[in-house]
């Protein structure tokens, strides 16, 4: 056989497999949908039930499908009866290039769920909290009799609770620190210290809040030589809105080993010019 006919026998064999790979049937997917997840909480035990649930993080038969900003709809290669699963996913820290499945919160789980090539199935996820958690602090300023946050330092101003409707996030109140002159700055901090676990274990501060100004969280670690350690945790931008933040303490926590307690501070300067400064606080919660 001739060098000649050989190759264009392989060309005729090339031609039929691009036509065998352009005429073959391509698979038909099956789409999900997830519009928002919520979250349910014993509130009496808990806390609040607020959240701000950014991400769906999907499994379908326990296998990572990916991770979607909501709402979403996605396709998937799969139909008939599947498992499916969803994790709530959170900006860490409130940062978008840090997200993740919220580690308090179980994965919202179905294990037959009927999927069909071509069509639509809306999921409704709602999520809980694990109960083997712990609830360090939790403070929803409903109580307007007393306040669990304190004026700290040489604060210029003093803390109050408030039961105003258009400073109230939910409930009966929020904690408000306002500071009226054209300059200075606002400290406070939890009236009780709380114990916390070290070792790496994974312990998280949320809470909502509304502010005028730039707003710093950090973490004081006591010891019981009277010695105090201040770590920044976040930096929290002005919102007209209210907000809700998940802020990973795990480092600064664990990283001060011989500490007895703990206690959260804020912290936010005012400079001079720039317009009335007003704080607002509500369903703070330390969860490890």
């Amino acid at each position: 056989m001739s060098v000649l006919l050989r190759v264009c026998l392989f060309l005729c064999w090339l031609i039929c497999q691009s036509c065998n790979l352009i005429n073959r049937e391509e698979e038909i997917p099956s789409y999900i949908a997830i519009d928002t997840i919520r979250l349910n909480a014993n509130t009496a035990l808990q806390g609040s039930a607020s959240s701000k649930i950014t991400d769906a993080w999907i499994y379908v038969d326990d296998q990572l499908v990916g991770a979607f900003e909501l709402p979403c709809k996605i396709p998937v290669l799969a139909a008939g009866e599947h498992k499916i699963s969803v994790g709530a996913g959170v900006m860490v820290n409130g940062l978008t290039a840090l997200r993740a499945p919220y580690p308090f919160y179980r994965f919202y789980s179905e294990n037959s769920i009927n999927l069909n090539e071509g069509e639509v199935r809306e999921i409704e996820p709602v999520v809980t909290y694990f109960d083997s958690l712990q609830f360090a602090f939790m403070a929803n300023f409903d109580d307007l009799s007393g306040s669990k946050l304190e004026a700290a330092g040489a604060s210029d101003t003093t803390i109050a609770l408030t039961s105003n409707a258009d400073f109230v996030f939910e409930g009966a109140g929020s904690m408000l620190a306002a500071l009226y002159r054209d300059s200075g700055f606002i400290e406070f901090q939890m009236v009780e210290p709380v114990e916390l676990p070290k070792q790496g274990t994974t312990v998280y501060l949320e809470l909502n809040y509304k502010t005028t100004h730039i707003l710093n969280v950090g973490l004081k670690a006591n010891y019981t030589s009277s010695a105090t350690v201040s770590a920044p945790l976040v930096s929290l931008n002005p919102s007209t809105e209210w907000n809700k933040i998940y802020i990973n303490m795990t480092r600064q926590v664990s990283q001060q080993v011989n500490a007895a307690n703990y206690r959260v501070y804020f912290y936010a300067p005012k400079p001079a010019g720039s317009g009335k400064m007003e704080l607002f606080i509500d369903n703070m919660k330390i969860v490890y």
